[in-house]
């Protein structure tokens, strides 16, 4: 009898450390888009390492089972495999190391969210729902009250940041991100991981006046893709869905005709779209000259950009081949399993708006590098896992 009751407690408080260490993380998810990593790099550093610490006392302590996404062995060895050779034949390998850490820090978040119970995965899902939230609602301060703010400061301290100078001309919110594009980008997962609970689509209301007022057209030009496919997945492709897309087809073209009638140059839609061909371009020569291993992780930087503009182009020219091959795989065998098992589930909703956020990060990153940016991409790789996390119906067998 005292030897069952010990064995009761340290499972009750082996219980409650599990639990007290599953709210750290999520608490550390909570704040990881609050922290942009090109105005804070060393405050990042030390959120990554707290990280890859918090995720690893947890993955290490819980040991939990990985079968059910046994499939993802081989692609995860090879985008392993490729990081590390990466690292090795990098022109600047400090350059890749403080790269490196960002990477591991997206796999461990896939690897925890992919381990989740139901409960749990649920529990994370709000997380980042109301992390989004919040942003929207500072998005939207912005717009009403933040930008006089800013041109206060950079009046008072004789700073001239044409970039941001163009964006609060233009009423673009973009906080806490540094570009317009980020904030829509991050903002397009959220409205889509709100459609998770027909409870409460009305979140989606909160979410979108901040992402409308980014002004960012390749986000809906994403989004509106994206959404295609989501009704046409599950069926829904109904009068009010029809509507949904309709207006925000409209929206597209009255942000074109807009543009198009500006006297700024580069505010016209074929500047933009110039420029990407140009920097896609010149990616392409980097690939050229190195196509197998890459120039090395964080080594990638252009003529007029540190950014490809197609995340995709940049990953090949920093990893190799073998890196965007494997890269591809591991989202390849996440959606294949998912779709197979869409019809079994028995949230069925849940799993195609998981989906639908994972889809419309990577739809975006054809035309812009949301991926590059850990405040955002981290978050992609938690809604990644959380697809194919534990389901009561579904085995992950492809």
């Amino acid at each position: 009898m005292p030897n069952l009751k010990f064995s009761t407690l340290f499972g009750i408080i082996n219980t409650k450390y599990k639990n007290i260490m599953l709210l750290i993380i999520l608490a550390v998810i909570f704040i990881r888009p609050f922290i942009c990593a090109l105005a804070f790099p060393y405050l990042n550093f030390i959120y990554s390492l707290a990280l890859l610490i918090f995720l690893g006392a947890y993955l290490i302590y819980k040991k939990p089972s990985f079968t059910k996404i046994q499939t993802l062995i081989h692609p995860f060895i090879l985008f392993c495999l490729a990081l590390f050779v990466s690292v090795i034949f990098s022109q600047n390998k400090l350059n890749s190391l403080a790269q490196l850490y960002q990477y591991l820090s997206g796999l461990s978040l896939f690897l925890f969210a992919a381990s989740l119970s139901e409960k749990d995965k649920l529990l994370t899902m709000q997380t980042v729902i109301l992390a989004g939230l919040v942003i929207s609602f500072l998005a939207i301060y912005q717009y009403l009250f933040g930008f006089k703010h800013v041109l206060d400061y950079l009046s008072t301290n004789k700073l001239s940041f044409p970039f941001i100078l163009d964006y609060l001309g233009r009423k673009r919110v973009f906080f806490p991100f540094l570009a317009p594009g980020a904030l829509g980008g991050y903002l397009a997962m959220i409205a889509l991981l709100s459609l998770t609970n027909k409870n409460r689509t009305w979140l989606v209301m909160l979410v979108f006046p901040a992402l409308l007022l980014t002004k960012s057209l390749s986000v809906f030009l994403s989004l509106f893709c994206v959404l295609i496919i989501y009704f046409g997945v599950q069926g829904k492709l109904k009068k009010r869905n029809i509507l949904l897309l309709a207006g925000l087809f409209l929206l597209i073209v009255v942000m074109v005709i807009g543009r198009s009638a500006t006297q700024k140059g580069y505010l016209h839609p074929a500047f933009s779209a110039i420029m990407r061909l140009n920097y896609w371009q010149e990616s392409l020569s980097v690939i050229k000259a190195h196509p197998f291993v890459g120039i090395g992780l964080g080594n990638f930087n252009l003529q007029n950009s540190r950014y490809a503009h197609n995340s995709y182009l940049q990953i090949w020219a920093e990893m190799g081949i073998l890196g965007l091959c494997s890269f591809i795989w591991i989202v390849a065998v996440v959606f294949k399993v998912c779709f197979k098992n869409l019809t079994q589930s028995l949230y069925p909703r849940q799993t195609a708006g998981l989906l639908a956020a994972s889809a419309v990060f990577l739809t975006h990153n054809f035309l812009d590098f949301t991926f590059f940016l850990p405040e955002i991409s981290l978050i992609w790789w938690v809604i990644l896992g959380l697809a194919i996390a534990k389901n009561k119906t579904i085995e992950l067998n492809v």
